[in-house]
């Protein structure tokens, strides 16, 4: 059966509070959401700078004593299988490296040790190969950055679960307002009904309303959370220090996905809250 008319006070009305609490969890969904991309990408960067590269250093004073170790070393190291390519590092690199730390004092008399960089390897393995040569160290490269890789993970999950929150939030929030909607049109509603209109026609009537100012909503919130973005993002590039503060193509998808998802689980939750009270009227 097609309605007669359809509900003009519904139909007619502004996006009220309903639309302000859906572009209010949107924005915070979004920021949530791209605060989780970010961090993956800054987690994952970290997770390879803890275990890609190893140095194995050669601290001793006396120079053909530091020499003859250090060709000890590559020597052992050749007759381990899982160590990759392993080469050493330059005297000069190694100078630069710690001319910033002693500016005024010249390195050229300085006995700095001998670095010999390795790819791969099991710095356990490696400790014990060398552990008859006290004046070798083993070390990975960026293996105090452990404990931030840890709190990035946890920092990830709390933001993953805020957006969880927010989206479960916006479909509640759908809800309450299908059915102040339903009881405000009560009256309206009970014509319909009694002309022969189907509980699945009425509920369309009025998720068609919620479909609209959650639209309206999550776009504003879409807008607010892209210049958030993007200030915070102008923020930490001015930082430099090579952090990457733009989200990728993929994160920018995901995030538009999860914008029509939202709109999409609103109207879902109105729906579903709107054919269980009419089935439950008298």
């Amino acid at each position: 059966m097609k309605l007669p008319f359809p509900l003009p006070v519904l139909q007619r009305q502004r996006p009220g509070t309903f639309a302000v609490l859906m572009g209010a969890t949107c924005l915070l969904m979004l920021l949530a959401a791209a605060l989780t991309l970010a961090l993956r990408s800054a987690a994952r960067e970290l997770a390879e700078a803890t275990t890609a590269r190893i140095f194995v250093q050669i601290i001793d004073a006396d120079a053909m004593r530091r020499d003859a170790t250090s060709d000890e070393v590559m020597v052992r190291l050749d007759r381990i299988a899982a160590v990759g390519s392993a080469h050493r590092v330059p005297t000069e690199e190694v100078r630069a490296l710690i001319a910033p730390y002693i500016q005024g004092v010249s390195t050229i008399d300085l006995p700095l040790p001998i670095l010999i960089e390795l790819k791969s390897g099991d710095p356990k393995t490696l400790t014990r190969t060398f552990r008859d040569l006290s004046n070798v160290q083993v070390t990975a490269a960026g293996a105090e950055l452990g404990p931030l890789v840890r709190l990035i993970g946890a920092l990830r999950a709390v933001s993953l679960g805020i957006a969880m929150t927010a989206a479960l939030a916006s479909g509640l929030i759908a809800m309450l307002a299908a059915r102040a909607a339903l009881a405000r049109e009560a009256a309206t509603l009970g014509i319909l009904h009694a002309l022969g209109a189907t509980d699945a026609q009425i509920s369309r009537l009025i998720t068609g309303k919620i479909a609209r100012d959650a639209g309206i909503g999550a776009a504003a919130g879409f807008g607010a959370a892209l210049m958030v973005i993007l200030l915070i993002a102008s923020r930490v590039a001015e930082i430099g220090t090579g952090v990457n503060p733009h989200l990728g193509a993929g994160a920018w998808i995901i995030l538009v996905v999860l914008t029509f998802g939202l709109v999409g689980l609103a109207v879902l939750a109105a729906q579903i809250a709107l054919l269980a009270t009419l089935r439950r009227a008298p």
